[in-house]
């Protein structure tokens, strides 16, 4: 049976067991919070290694390991690229920065254990679409390849994506060796990525995108054009000087041409001829792809008009002295018209022969008269529709 006066001493022994618990629990604290500072506690993070999904900030801790950052593409964006890694939680990391023309798989697969380097970062942006990311270790037998879709404006959205995923892809290489390529499996991927895919056997070839054309376009020819019963074909070389643009499978080129025509000489018993004669034209022209590839047929049409400067120098004729005087020599020019078929054929990507079937209108007919004491008499008069060719080498 307890009395009364146990039970009171029941509870005073279990108030100072209480207490007693208390300070010991109290010293423990004091002890581990006066252990020396860089011991790191079981259990929580060793310093330089931040807690998964805490942010970083500040700058780099003493000894980091040094990464390097390999940036390719348009200068405007590598600059946001840098800005943006820059401003983000890579305080755990030296980061070293440097650019190149394009993209070095060789580079990527090289051992750099010599230099320093922990973690190297290639950011290919050369594609306003897409981000090609590729990361390696010093000893280059472990990698990480990611990819990822741009807006082509490369705005905040896309700096943003690229600066996170540099970063978690860095981390996980440093950490989890589980979550990397060997280097098998990345070239494979690698060389899928940067390889234009096959076409199975039996489906339509896409089509090539056709090379960019200049606007510019410089050409040489020669060209042979009728021109009279009586001195039969006129001919000489020229050179072109067009400015086009382009839509689609269609080209329209506007042009100038000058020619110059060899010397032509007319001979009758009493009176000679000699002529020259500088051909200026002005025409546009209208080209179609016949079909799609990077250096397309075209075929098309020619429409315009110009001046045939004509020098013309009377002299005797076969039969020697006559009563016929040679007038002084003269220039004139003519009116013509023009309209012609045209085709190109690629030799190369800048490159490309072209030729012409043409036909040429003198509104006025063109004649040449001897001066009579009855009047005049037409000793040779140009064929008012003459037909040509001609065949040159364009840029």
């Amino acid at each position: 049976m307890i009395t009364k006066r146990a039970t009171v001493w029941l509870a005073v022994a279990a108030a100072i067991a209480l207490s007693a618990a208390r300070a010991l629990a109290s010293d423990g604290t004091a002890a581990a919070s006066s252990g020396s500072p860089g011991a790191p506690v079981s259990g929580a993070p060793v310093s330089g290694a931040p807690v998964s999904g805490a942010p970083v900030s500040g700058a780099p801790v003493s000894g980091a390991p040094v990464v390097e950052i390999v940036l390719t593409g348009a200068a405007d964006n590598l600059g946001a690229i840098r800005t943006a890694l820059e401003s983000e939680a890579l305080s755990a990391f030296a980061v070293r920065f440097r650019t190149a023309p394009r993209f070095n798989a060789t580079a990527l697969f090289a051992t750099r254990a010599s230099s320093g380097v922990a973690l190297s970062c290639w950011i290919d942006v050369s594609d306003p679409r897409r981000a090609a990311l590729y990361f390696t270790d010093p000893v280059a037998d472990r990698f990480l390849v990611r990819s990822i879709e741009l807006s082509g404006r490369f705005d905040e959205l896309d700096r943003e994506s690229v600066a996170q995923v540099v970063e978690l892809s860095l981390r996980s290489l440093r950490v989890d060796a589980r979550a990397s390529l060997d280097r098998e499996q990345a070239r494979a991927l690698i060389l899928r990525q940067t390889t234009p895919p096959e076409v199975p056997a039996g489906a339509p070839v896409p089509a090539a995108a056709p090379a960019r054309r200049r606007a510019l376009e410089l050409g040489a020819f020669y060209g042979v054009t009728t021109h009279s019963a009586e001195v039969g074909l006129t001919h000489g070389p020229g050179v072109r000087v067009a400015l086009g643009g382009s839509w689609g499978k269609h080209r329209l080129a506007l042009d100038t041409r000058f020619q110059y025509q060899f010397e032509r000489r007319y001979e009758e018993p009493r009176i000679g001829l000699d002529l020259r004669t500088i051909a200026l034209r002005a025409d546009a022209c209208w080209l179609y792809s016949l079909a799609t590839g990077v250096t397309p047929l075209e075929v098309g049409v020619r429409l315009g008009a110009g001046i045939d400067h004509v020098d013309a120098a009377p002299r005797p004729g076969s039969a020697g002295p006559s009563a016929f005087v040679p007038a002084d020599a003269s220039a004139s020019n003519a009116l013509v018209l023009v309209a012609g078929s045209v085709v190109k054929l690629p030799l190369s990507r800048d490159l490309r022969l072209f030729t012409e079937l043409f036909v040429e209108l003198d509104p006025a007919r063109v004649r040449y008269e001897l001066s009579l004491e009855q009047g005049a008499e037409t000793v040779l008069a140009r064929y008012r529709l003459r037909p040509g060719v001609l065949v040159g080498i364009e840029l």
